[in-house]
């Protein structure tokens, strides 16, 4: 089967979405099948060819409200040319905007079955679009995206949160399923690389250390984790150098705006920024870290719960999103709600508590609720299968 996977944030972006799309690739690829990524151009960019499938690139013009998500050009009517004669048996989108849009079009051209994800609660993103009132451009993006699955033949959601909320928005598309990105085990990390990174990011010996990976942006509820994270330093302030560090990695648009609350929240010492770093650089930063911390209520899946997981580290999340379906609260995660005192206390009852971490540890690394790469790419080829049946059903009728 050859398949279009049309997708907004791939090479040299890094983030969920680029990685689910990476991952199901180089499944269909090790099954024979014939991925085919659509991405933007990145000036300056060439793909190295270890994505697992060819790469067609099409033209991209950066914005000065979204450096790091190109518009596809051009961003309406036909494809670009360098989609023209492009033959796929489906079309999988990412997104149901820019790319998106073109790979519907392709898909009706050719006949062929339209599949969506949606990765993303975009409405929860509307902030970084200028000038309109926020109410109105949270109504454009749902009639939006509620006619674009709407016209999907099948349409996937990492969690069943996502899903509820597209039925809200009033999405009916034929098919509506559940597939989360699959998580490959966790490799083995020696102790000298787990001293290593304590050594890089200056982790203090004793100091338990709470991680936090992803993008630094608004919509993650990084005032809310830096600020519980605050409180709890002034409640273990008796402890000096053996009070918790913050290690945040990551970068993004909200970085500096990160950088100055802790600064005025005096917590300087205890924080640490290790910025933008690849999948294979995490590794021992995952071993070296006591619990995983996440905030973000925005999440339809929020994929590095599960790769935290995989290094068995316990997780204090906040109840929100979709995040939540992948932990099991009191089994190998907290769950509180979005109040400071409640995740802080979290966090408190787990570092008094070594025998519960440790048994929240090996529970993590039985958690039955992350899928493989190999079980979410199976999953997928019986959703391209379905919406092929429906469409040849739809053709007949």
């Amino acid at each position: 089967m050859r398949v279009g996977l049309f997708t907004e944030s791939y090479d040299p972006i890094i983030n969920g979405v680029s990685t689910s799309v990476k991952t199901l690739a180089a499944e269909l690829s090790a099954r024979r099948h014939t991925p085919v990524i659509v991405a933007p151009r990145y000036a300056g960019f060439a793909d190295d060819g270890d994505g697992g499938a060819p790469v067609l690139r099409v033209p991209s013009l950066r914005t000065v409200f979204a450096p790091t998500y190109p518009i596809v050009l051009p961003p309406l009517g036909p494809p670009p040319a360098s989609l023209r004669g492009a033959r796929f048996d489906v079309v999988h989108t990412q997104q149901p905007f820019g790319l998106g849009m073109h790979g519907r079009r392709c898909a009706r051209g050719l006949g062929v079955p339209l599949v969506s994800t949606n990765h993303t609660l975009y409405n929860e993103y509307t902030h970084y679009v200028p000038l309109l009132p926020t109410r109105t451009k949270q109504a454009v993006v749902s009639a939006v995206m509620r006619r674009y699955y709407n016209g999907c033949d099948a349409v996937v959601v990492p969690s069943r949160a996502a899903g509820e909320i597209l039925e809200a928005m009033g999405v009916r598309a034929p098919l509506l399923r559940v597939v989360p990105t699959g998580v490959p085990e966790a490799p083995a990390v020696v102790p000298a690389a787990v001293e290593q990174a304590r050594r890089t990011f200056a982790l203090p010996p004793g100091a338990p250390v709470l991680l936090y990976v992803g993008r630094l942006a608004r919509e993650k509820n990084l005032e809310f984790l830096v600020d519980a994270f605050a409180r709890l330093c002034t409640l273990r302030a008796h402890e000096g150098d053996r009070r918790p560090v913050l290690l945040l990695v990551g970068s993004g648009p909200y970085a500096a705006a990160c950088r100055q609350r802790v600064r005025q929240a005096g917590i300087e010492p205890f924080v640490r920024f290790a910025g933008f770093l690849k999948r294979t650089q995490l590794a021992p930063i995952y071993a070296a870290s006591t619990l995983f911390v996440f905030a973000s209520t925005t999440e339809t899946q929020g994929v590095v719960l599960s790769e935290a997981q995989s290094f068995g580290l316990p997780c204090v999340v906040v109840r929100g999103g979709g995040a939540a379906e992948f932990v099991r609260d009191g089994t190998d995660a907290l769950v509180t709600p979005a109040d400071q005192e409640a995740f802080c206390s979290a966090i408190l009852a787990l570092l008094a508590d070594g025998e519960r971490r440790r048994a929240m540890s090996a529970a993590a690394l039985l958690s039955p609720l992350h899928p493989t790469p190999g079980e979410m790419a199976r999953r997928m080829l019986d959703i391209y299968e379905e919406a092929r049946e429906i469409r040849r059903t739809n053709l007949a009728s």
